[in-house]
C-alpha cells in the first residue's frame, strides 16, 4: 500500500502518517486514564479525536449519537448545573461517569477529570473523587502515566522493527570531501594515516555503536561545537578497529555540524517513474549515461570489477582522456549484457563564488567560467515561457552573460515578478540569434527550465565572479573565506567573449582550455619567474563587420608558475565530474538484531538515545550550533512522514517510534501547560503542603501557551516554506 504511484500513493502515506500520529496521541491520554482510574480519580470522559462528538457510549446508557451529557446530569443529579454541585451519593450507581467518545478530529484524543483541565486552573472540584483531592503522589502518576506509556510504545515498536529488520544504509562512508573534517580527522594511531577514506565502516562515534549511516548523523550533529568527536571505523585490510578524532564543522547545505561524509552508494542506477522519466533521461545525457536504463547494474569499468560509481570518476582521473568501457547487467534478472562507453573530459576548478549575499561552488578554468543556459539534454515540454533546450542566457535583467548562479540568483530575486530576458539560439541554418523574451518568474523563483553550465557545450566567457578560498592553514589562520585574484579575469573585458585558441590549441568548449594551457606550457620557456605568456584567440561579442567578419582579438595572458601547477594538477574527469554518481542509488542493507534478546537490547538502547539526543537538541539550540529552523511542526512530520511512508511499513513504525519517544520529551518539558509543569507544581504541593497559588497558575499557563504558540507557528511558518519551496 505504500508504493502506489503518483498523488494517490502520496494521499495513502499521509494518511497512514496521520492515523499513526493520532494513535500516539491516543496511547498517550490513554496512559492518563488508566492512571485515573487507578488513582480512583473521577473521568468524565476519554475520547479518541478532537471537536464535536459524533458518537458516544457510557455504561447504563448505551451508545449514543453525539454526547450523552445532557441525559447523564439529568438523570443521575437532576437540577444540578454540575457533577461537583451535586451529591455524589445521590447518584445511581449503575451508571458510568465515564462517557467513551469518538470525536470529530482522530488526531488523537483527551482525557477530562474531574477538577483537571490543562487550559483553566481554576476548574478545580471539592468532590471527594475530584482530582484535587487524589493524594499527590497518585496525582503524580496520573501525570507522568501519559509519557511512559509513549516510551513503552516506542521501546516496543523499536523491539518489533529490529525483529524484523529495518532496511537502511550501512555505516560506510561513500564519499570523503576535500578539506572535510573527516579528511583532516587525526588517527590516533601513528602508524595509519590521518583522515578517514571511501569504504571505511564506522563502529562508533563517541563509543556509540552506530548500526546505520541514519544513526552517524544525528550523532554529529548534538556534538560539542569545537570539540573532537571519537570516530572508530573498520578499514579493509586491517584487522583491529581504527580510532580517529575529527572537529564536527556547520554544514552550508544543513547548518547543522557534520564532519563531511557521504553514504556508501551502491552501482545501480537509480528507478524513476513514468513522470520523471524524461528528466531521467536528461539528467543521465548530461551525464554520458544516455541509453542507460533505471535499474541498470554496472559491474565492470575497462574489464576490473566495480565496487563503487566513484570508481568510474578514479578511472577517468587515470585515462589521459581514453575512453572508459562499463559493462551493464540489465532486466529483472540482471542476465542481459550491455557494453556503454564514457569518453573523459578535461577537469575544471571548483571554488566558492560570492553570489549576491550567498557563496556558492562554481566550477571555472583559472577564473573563466561557461554561462547560464538552457540544458540542451531536456525536451521541449521541460522547457516553457518561449524558451529552448540549448538557449544561452546572453542577458538576464540587466547582466550581461551571467555565469550560472548568477543568472539562477538574479532569476530568484525577481521572483513573482517579469524579467526580460536575452539568449543566444542556434536557427535552423545553424547559426546563433538573438531572441528576446519576458518571463514571468513564479513566487517560487522561478521560469521554467533546467539549467546547465556552457563550458561543457561552448567556448563563451561568463561575467567576472569574484571567487573565495579558505585562508592559508597556519597557527595564526582565521578559517575564513578569502577573496583570490585569478588570472582568467585578464580576459573578461567583454563578457561574452568566446575563446577560440589558447596558443594554437583551438578551443571548442571552456574546458579545452585547460588542454590549451598545458600544451602551451610545453612550448613556451618561461621567464626568469616561472612566468609563461601565451597568445589567446578571442572572438569579441561586438556588431559583424561590413565584410562579415567577427571582430576580434589577440590577448598575450601571462600564467605564473602556480597557474600552470593548479591546471596540471586538474587531469581529467567524467561529465559532471562526482555529481554523475547521483544518478545511483544509496547502497542498503538490512538492520536486523540477532535475536529476540538482541532486538530487546537494541529497542531498549535506541529509545533511550533518541531521548538523549531529544533532551540533546534543546542543549544545542541555546549553543547556537542547532536553529530553531531546523525543528519540525505538525506540517513537516507530515510531510517528512510521506516521504518516510514511501520506503515501506518497517519504516512507518520506525518513525512513529521516534515520534511517540519525541512527544514524551516534549511533554515533560518544565512548562505550566504540559505534563512537565504540572508534575513541577505537584512537587511544589508535596514539599510546600499546599498547591501552587491559583494567580501564579494563570500566569505561568498563558506565559507557556503564548511561549509553544509562537514556536507552533514559527515551525509551521519554516515548514510550509520548506514543503511549497518558498
Amino acid at each position: 500500500m505504500f508504493d502506489l504511484p503518483g498523488s494517490l500513493g502520496t494521499f495513502v502515506n499521509f494518511l497512514t502518517i496521520v492515523l499513526g500520529f493520532g494513535t500516539i496521541v491516543f496511547i498517550h491520554e490513554l496512559g492518563h486514564f488508566m492512571a485515573a482510574k487507578w488513582a480512583g480519580i473521577r473521568v468524565l470522559a476519554f475520547s479518541i479525536g478532537f471537536g464535536n462528538v459524533l458518537c458516544s457510549y457510557r455504561k447504563g446508557i448505551g451508545f449514543r449519537r453525539g454526547s450523552s451529557d445532557a441525559e447523564y446530569r439529568k438523570l443521575i443529579y437532576g437540577s444540578a448545573s454540575d457533577e461537583s454541585d451535586a451529591d455524589q451519593d445521590q447518584a445511581k450507581l449503575d451508571i458510568s461517569p465515564t462517557e467513551y467518545r469518538l470525536s470529530m478530529l482522530p488526531l488523537g484524543g483527551y482525557v477530562k477529570m474531574l477538577g483537571q483541565e490543562d487550559l483553566n486552573p481554576e476548574a478545580t472540584s471539592d468532590a471527594p473523587d475530584s482530582y484535587q483531592n487524589s493524594p499527590v503522589g497518585k496525582r503524580m502518576v496520573v501525570i507522568c502515566a501519559g509519557v511512559v506509556m509513549n516510551l513503552i510504545m516506542a521501546a516496543g515498536l523499536f523491539i518489533f522493527v529490529f525483529m524484523v529488520g529495518l532496511k537502511s544504509m550501512p555505516p560506510k562512508v561513500g564519499y570523503v570531501a576535500a578539506g572535510s573534517p573527516a579528511q583532516l580527522a587525526q588517527s590516533l594511531d601513528d602508524s595509519i594515516a590521518d583522515g578517514l577514506m571511501r569504504g571505511d565502516r564506522i563502529v562508533s562515534i563517541n563509543s556509540k555503536t552506530v548500526y546505520s549511516f541514519e544513526d552517524i548523523l544525528p550523532e554529529v550533529a548534538m556534538a560539542s561545537e569545537s570539540k573532537p568527536i571519537l570516530v572508530e571505523i573498520e578499514r579493509p585490510g586491517i584487522a583491529s578497529t581504527l580510532a580517529f578524532e575529527a572537529i564536527p564543522t556547520k554544514s552550508a547545505y544543513s547548518g547543522l555540524l557534520d564532519i563531511g561524509i557521504t553514504p556508501s552508494i551502491s552501482t545501480v542506477l537509480k528507478p524513476s517513474t513514468p513522470e520523471t522519466q524524461a528528466t531521467w533521461d536528461m539528467i543521465a545525457s548530461s551525464y554520458q549515461l544516455g541509453g542507460l536504463e533505471p535499474g541498470d547494474r554496472v559491474v565492470l569499468i575497462n574489464g576490473e570489477p566495480i565496487d563503487s560509481p566513484f570508481d568510474i570518476v578514479d578511472q577517468a582521473a587515470e585515462s589521459l582522456g581514453q575512453p572508459i568501457t562499463l559493462d551493464i547487467e540489465r532486466g529483472v534478472d540482471q542476465k542481459t549484457l550491455v557494453s556503454h562507453v564514457i569518453h573523459p573530459v578535461p577537469a575544471l576548478q571548483v571554488d566558492i563564488a560570492q553570489v549576491g549575499e550567498d557563496q556558492q561552488g562554481t566550477a571555472h578554468i583559472l577564473g573563466l567560467s561557461g554561462v547560464l543556459m538552457v540544458n540542451p539534454n531536456a525536451s521541449q515540454e521541460m522547457t516553457k515561457q518561449g524558451l529552448m533546450p540549448g538557449d544561452i542566457f546572453a542577458r538576464v535583467g540587466n547582466v550581461e552573460f551571467p555565469a550560472i548562479g548568477q543568472g539562477i540568483q538574479i532569476i530568484q530575486s525577481n521572483a513573482g515578478e517579469s524579467l526580460d530576458l536575452v539568449v543566444l539560439r542556434k536557427n535552423d541554418q545553424g547559426s546563433t540569434e538573438r531572441v528576446s523574451l519576458t518571463v514571468d518568474v513564479s513566487a517560487q523563483g522561478s521560469v521554467g527550465f533546467f539549467p546547465a553550465n556552457s563550458a561543457d557545450y561552448t567556448n563563451l566567457i561568463s561575467e567576472p565572479q569574484q571567487f573565495l578560498r579558505p585562508d592559508d592553514i597556519t597557527d595564526d589562520s582565521t578559517g575564513e573565506l578569502t577573496n583570490i585574484d585569478l588570472p582568467g579575469s585578464a580576459l573578461i573585458e567583454f563578457p561574452g567573449s568566446r575563446i577560440t585558441k589558447v596558443g594554437t590549441y583551438a578551443i571548442a568548449n571552456l574546458r579545452d582550455v585547460q588542454r590549451g594551457i598545458l600544451d602551451a606550457s610545453t612550448n613556451i620557456e618561461p621567464n626568469e619567474l616561472g612566468e609563461i605568456t601565451i597568445p589567446v584567440t578571442l572572438e569579441l561579442p561586438l556588431p559583424v563587420q561590413p565584410d562579415g567578419s567577427i571582430p576580434s582579438a589577440i590577448i598575450q595572458w601571462t600564467l605564473s608558475a602556480t597557474d600552470i601547477e593548479q591546471v596540471q594538477a586538474l587531469g581529467w574527469t567524467v561529465p559532471g565530474s562526482i555529481a554523475m554518481v547521483d544518478m545511483f542509488e544509496y547502497e542498503q542493507a538490512i538492520d536486523k538484531a540477532d535475536g529476540p534478546v538482541d532486538a530487546v537490547s537494541r529497542g531498549m538502547s535506541k529509545s533511550r538515545s533518541v531521548m538523549i539526543q531529544t533532551y540533546l537538541t534543546f542543549v544545542r539550540l541555546f549553543e547556537g550550533t542547532v536553529q530553531v529552523k531546523h525543528l519540525k511542526g505538525p506540517v513537516g512530520i507530515a510531510h517528512l512522514g510521506t516521504q518516510i511512508a514511501s520506503q515501506g511499513f518497517i519504516w512507518v513504525l520506525f518513525f512513529m517510534a521516534l515520534i511517540s519517544i519525541n512527544l514524551a520529551v516534549i511533554n515533560f518539558l518544565p512548562l505550566p501547560i504540559v505534563d512537565g509543569g504540572q508534575f513541577l507544581m505537584l512537587v511544589y504541593e508535596w514539599v510546600r503542603g499546599k498547591p501552587v497559588p491559583i494567580v501564579f497558575q494563570n500566569v505561568t499557563t498563558l506565559a507557556g501557551l503564548a511561549f509553544i504558540g509562537s514556536i507552533f507557528l514559527f515551525v509551521t511558518f519554516n515548514d510550509i516554506k520548506a514543503v511549497f519551496g518558498l
